[in-house]
């Protein structure tokens, strides 16, 4: 099997597991299963790019691209900065808040214009700003197609994050509603949702604070999230998860459908035509656990 080439789009930093899910893609990437193309940061906090950077530098990729959101005031308040900036400022990176990243959009029209034709998963973890602009982008000199048919050619799909099934409401969505509808109204490639509800039946991070040395970034954005006990919910580790090894990792997906999601962020479902689909977990809750805290740690 061939790696799988990952673009992930993260809004790390208000909440520890989008760092979880970050140490699972690089242990997914040691073991040759996956390639990380490039990282897209998607709010407005001048922390996020490198906070990831850092990561990367920590687990011996720090070549990896980093873009930011090019937009103002989204979630850049200190409440959502619960360890990003000490990533940024105390792990050796490419950019410390005074040294901007590269505008994902445009980062990610080069990646896809660079990238064979439907060679592309795209892992969405956080507020959908990133892919809501690329996907209005224009034709500029990196290439001379539209984001939606960049998109259409490069992308094989995109893992999603976001919303609760069959219905209700999950933070993601609810934080930039008029993104979650453009992508779930208009993204032209199939697109695969991990729900609220699967991640939240899933604790992860005790044996990371049991067993990772005392520097070891990811467990200092545990430990600086404020966790009691060292768990966390496991949403966006089983986002990175499906996008590399697919539902032979532990998931029965959804009959076909379309999401739709309304003003205020909440989301229903309507089965039939549609090119969406969402996870549904099908090993004991105790093996996806274990599968994936050993990941994390290794």
């Amino acid at each position: 099997m061939k790696p799988v080439n990952i673009i992930l789009d993260t809004d790390i930093g208000p909440d520890c597991d989008d760092a979880g899910a970050v140490a699972v893609l690089h242990s997914l990437a040691a073991r040759q299963e996956a390639n990380i193309v490039a990282m897209m940061h998607c709010t407005s906090s001048k922390w996020g790019a490198g906070c990831l950077d850092a990561l990367n530098t920590y687990y011996g990729r720090p070549d990896i691209p980093v873009g930011a959101l090019r937009q103002s005031g989204f979630l850049d308040k200190t409440e959502y900065e619960t360890f990003n900036k000490a990533l940024a400022l105390e792990y050796p990176n490419r950019f410390r808040g005074d040294i901007p990243a590269p505008d994902a959009t445009i980062l990610y029209r080069q990646m896809l214009a660079d990238a064979p034709d439907q060679s592309i998963v795209v892992v969405a973890i956080g507020p959908l700003t990133n892919l809501a602009d690329v996907l209005s982008s224009s034709p500029d000199e990196t290439s001379p197609l539209s984001g939606k048919q960049l998109i259409t050619d490069k992308v094989k799909h995109l893992v999603v994050m976001g919303g609760t099934f069959p219905s209700g409401k999950e933070w993601n969505f609810e934080m930039a509603p008029l993104s979650a509808q453009k992508i779930a109204s208009s993204w032209p490639t199939p697109i695969f949702y991990t729900g609220f509800e699967v991640g939240s039946r899933l604790m992860t991070g005790a044996r990371l604070l049991k067993e990772a040395p005392p520097r070891h970034p990811v467990r200092l954005a545990y430990e600086r999230f404020g966790l009691a006990d060292g768990v966390r919910p496991s949403w966006d580790l089983t986002a990175v998860l499906f996008a590399v090894r697919g539902v032979q990792s532990g998931w029965t997906l959804s009959e076909r459908g379309a999401i739709e999601v309304s003003a205020d962020g909440s989301n229903g479902w309507k089965p039939g035509d549609g090119l969406h689909h969402y996870l549904i977990l099908n090993r004991s809750p105790s093996e996806m656990e274990s599968l994936l805290e050993e990941l994390m740690i290794s």
